[in-house]
């Protein structure tokens, strides 16, 4: 059985005039695509993952790779005979030889948004997180966007169940996840998984040291130009918000405490300290509460309860005494302090006697990082 083979690696003009000569009615010209092999899933303990993973790479993301005229084969009705004939058409792309099949968009290919939720809901249930960054890079080729709260809750579930190497994995691989440091509640996100590394061990030292590495990563992840190219894009600079560098002020800060004797050694602390108090005023707005929200209190709760013990034990680190432990002692009685009970309040108005909030959550497991 003859072949119609195209290699998209090192286009063939003389298979190209061929595949003209079969497909009479084209009148496009192709353009040659660069965009890398196609992404390899490795199994997963879950069926269902599996085969979604592989209906994406099959019906989404092999098709975004072809050549126009290919694509016109694979999704023009019209030209569906050529491939359902004795003669199939197949390219090569990298290292595999891929047969066209029809497809049509409505029918073939899953919507982006709920199946993201589910790829997602998958990955949690299962633990096994390792194709997140190759799925990420598919959808990007492939020109699907996901809007910011997806992205943020990806990151919250990742780094839920102790799988903060997958999200620096995909922020690392910016330029092909298209998923980075630029949106102000994926940030926040990102560097509650430093948090989470000393909070979930109980706020070991090995924990807190981890914690540490990471937010310290994370935040020097900030000033890589592939990041900061793409902040500039959006008009933000996320790196001059109090909320992100307050989240390395807790982490140095207990560390301080927990393993250095309370002692600021070669002044981190301060330096961190005076870094985010600088930045004050960038997010001020964020401070102010709709007390008829109880989910904006549960937010606010949960991103400041760590800036707020972070001030405290940094105070106690520089000492209280001191023009910044001053400084720290005015930002704290005068915005964070009534910020933290007011949406504690609210949160805990709002909380079912069997359940528990987010902002809760955090708020507690600041109060053991002192203990």
């Amino acid at each position: 059985m003859a072949t119609l083979s195209i290699d998209l690696t090192h286009y063939c003009r003389p298979c190209l005039r061929r595949l003209i000569s079969q497909t009479r009615s084209f009148t496009t010209t192709p353009t040659r695509r660069v965009k890398g092999p196609l992404p390899v899933f490795h199994p997963t303990p879950s069926p269902d993952l599996d085969a979604l993973l592989n209906t994406f790479r099959t019906n989404i993301f092999f098709p975004s790779h072809l050549l126009v005229l290919q694509q016109d084969l694979v999704y023009k009705k019209s030209n569906h005979a050529l491939l359902t004939s004795d003669e199939p058409a197949t390219v090569r792309l990298g290292d595999e030889v891929l047969q066209l099949l029809p497809l049509d968009k409505r029918r073939d290919e899953p919507p982006t948004r709920s199946s993201f939720a589910k790829v997602v809901q998958l990955m949690e249930e299962t633990g096994d997180w390792g194709n997140m960054a190759a799925f990420l890079e598919g959808l990007k080729v492939a020109r699907r966007k996901l809007a910011g709260w997806q992205v943020e809750k990806m990151v919250r579930r990742a780094n839920e169940v102790g799988n903060q190497g997958v999200v620096m994995d995909i922020l690392n691989k910016v330029k092909k996840t298209g998923v980075g440091l630029w949106d102000v509640k994926v940030c926040r996100e990102v560097m509650r998984g430093a948090v989470l590394k000393a909070t979930q061990s109980g706020w070991s030292d090995e924990g807190v040291e981890r914690g540490l590495k990471y937010a310290e990563k994370i935040w020097d992840l900030m000033w890589d130009p592939r990041h900061v190219e793409e902040q500039k894009k959006v008009g933000t600079d996320l790196r001059g918000r109090p909320e992100i560098v307050g989240v390395v002020v807790l982490m140095h800060a207990v560390k301080a405490v927990k393993l250095g004797g309370g002692k600021d050694e070669g002044g981190i602390v301060a330096k961190y300290a005076e870094v985010m108090l600088e930045r004050w005023e960038n997010s001020r707005g964020e401070m102010v509460i709709d007390a008829q929200d109880w989910s904006d209190a549960n937010y606010k709760l949960m991103m400041w309860a760590p800036v707020w013990h972070g001030m405290k034990m940094a105070r106690q680190v520089v000492g209280a005494g001191s023009p910044l432990g001053g400084r720290l002692d005015e930002k704290l009685s005068q915005d964070l302090e009534p910020l933290i009970h007011k949406s504690r309040a609210i949160t805990l108005a709002h909380t079912p006697a069997d359940g528990m909030r987010r902002g809760l959550k955090v708020y507690e497991d600041m109060l053991q990082a002192s203990s």
